[in-house]
């Protein structure tokens, strides 16, 4: 025989599991919330972090292009100043 009696402990424990698993459940809402907006900033810093990486190999580029260019230039200056000594026009 089974006896359905409602005491003081019963409520409070019911109360207290209700309060227990009301709070869990709150908890793991608010983490996953919180783990979203992570990730979502996360995100963005990649972006940023791409953009920048971009913006270096092309830098990066003109850079040796640059380079390049002076050499280029300095070549030749130098051929210049190779005939002019040659053909005697007093440089030094």
């Amino acid at each position: 025989m089974i006896v359905w009696e409602i005491s003081l402990g019963t409520l409070i424990t019911l109360v207290t599991v209700i309060f227990a698993g009301a709070g869990f459940y709150w908890r793991q809402t608010y983490d996953a919330s919180v783990i979203k907006e992570d990730i979502r900033d996360i995100k963005e810093d990649i972006k940023i972090l791409n953009k920048l990486i971009i913006e270096s190999a092309i830098l990066t580029k003109d850079v040796l292009f640059l380079k390049d260019r002076l050499e280029l230039f300095e070549r030749r200056f130098d051929k210049v100043l190779d005939y002019l000594r040659r053909d005697g026009h007093g440089i030094d």
